[in-house]
């Protein structure tokens, strides 16, 4: 009895999981850099002004995110060319 109910629990859970698409992170363009003591820096901002208030009362200053985005691949340009059979 308690291998049906544990076969019937692990069945359950299995059609319950969804698989999900993997997403990859955000891309700030702005990072900030504290001061002492810990010298923490923080790439989590949409605009130079959003990291300078954040870092105002803090200390430390802004700098643009030196990782960029992987861009996808260039598409080869369709050739309006018709080919001649002759």
């Amino acid at each position: 009895m308690a291998r049906l109910i544990f076969a019937a629990l692990t069945l359950v859970t299995v059609a319950l999981i969804q698989p999900r698409s993997s997403e990859a992170a955000p891309y700030w363009p702005w990072c900030s850099q504290y001061y002492e003591p810990t010298y923490v820096h923080s790439c989590a901002f949409s605009s130079w002004e959003q990291c300078m208030e954040t870092v105002l009362g803090i200390g430390g200053y802004c700098y643009q995110n030196p990782y960029r985005p992987p861009f996808a691949p260039a598409r080869p340009a369709k050739s309006n060319r018709r080919v001649s059979r002759g």
